[in-house]
């Protein structure tokens, strides 16, 4: 796994959006948070673009995150939201551009697809905030971002979690939105997954749906081949009023899906699109240790 060269404050860092429309004031509150410690590059014209539930027409989207990969002298690449929009550009990408001059590639939610085509390319990547998240996060949040850019080595993750099945595994950390990582089954962009630590978070999801989501990536062998899986937020994801009562919620239907696996699971991880996002480490190894709570990266996204 390549692992891209370390920010140092002050670096240039590329803003692209290649999924859905993204909100002015949640940007350019979010853009403050980065231009306090980077040199931020932005297209705001090209960034504030709106096509339906697009952040502008595919040709445009696509041009702009391939400049970006092209880049020089960019530091890493961030994206600005997620929504949707990143699947329809993955056939079209040159991931040799990232390998060629690798930077860490930063996003969460429908970024998911993109840190899994960085992961299938080679690269280390940090399922972390974007940019309209960002102001809403901790500065905690906000500095483990930091870290993961500018830190080589191990680093504590994700403490404090949750024990479902016990264990404590190694592999690398793959994983995202779950919506999104299920459509990645059955296409050339998907990881491998042999060994992998698995990490899922989703927003807005019905329980039954999430239920479907877990049970079709178990008849796709995926928790088959994993070494563990962890759990992070999984925000709105409830039945309407109406069917509350008679319906599991989300949590119940995570515990029965999964507390039936033979590998390490663990719940309650800090990230995700609620209140916490704690930037985690792609591809690169990682270890789970569902005794003491924690996961860690053994490598980090930089070097």
């Amino acid at each position: 796994m390549i692992r891209p060269p370390r920010l140092v404050p002050g670096a240039p860092v590329r803003i692209v959006a290649p999924s859905g429309p993204v909100p002015p004031d949640a940007f350019a509150a979010g853009l403050a948070v980065l231009r306090a410690r980077y040199d931020v590059r932005v297209d705001e014209p090209a960034v504030l673009a709106r096509s339906g539930f697009l952040a502008g027409p595919d040709e445009q989207r696509l041009a702009a995150l391939a400049a970006a990969l092209d880049e020089p002298d960019t530091a890493a690449i961030i994206m600005a939201r997620g929504g949707y929009g990143l699947l329809r550009l993955l056939p079209f990408l040159d991931l040799e551009a990232l390998v060629r001059r690798p930077r860490p590639v930063v996003g969460f939610s429908d970024g998911t697809a993109l840190l899994a085509a960085a992961t299938r390319a080679g690269v280390a990547a940090i399922h972390g905030p974007v940019v309209t998240q960002l102001p809403s996060l901790s500065s905690a949040d906000q500095a483990a971002l930091f870290e993961r850019l500018e830190r080589p080595g191990p680093a504590l993750m994700l403490d404090g979690l949750d024990e479902i099945i016990p264990g404590r595994v190694r592999g690398p950390l793959v994983g995202g939105n779950l919506e999104v990582f299920s459509r990645l089954l059955g296409t050339p962009y998907l990881p491998d997954l042999d060994g992998a630590i698995l990490f899922f978070e989703d927003l807005g999801e019905r329980p039954y749906r999430i239920d479907r989501l877990v049970t079709h990536l178990d008849l796709a062998g995926v928790f088959g081949a994993a070494a563990g899986v962890v759990l992070g937020d999984f925000s709105s994801c409830r039945e309407p009023e109406a069917t509350r009562a008679t319906s599991p919620t989300v949590d119940e239907v995570l515990l029965d899906r999964l507390g039936r696996l033979s590998i390490p699971v663990a719940t309650g991880g800090a990230f995700g699109h609620g209140t916490r996002n704690r930037a985690l480490v792609t591809g690169a190894l990682a270890e789970l240790d569902t005794r003491s709570g924690t996961l860690v990266t053994l490598e980090g996204a930089v070097s």
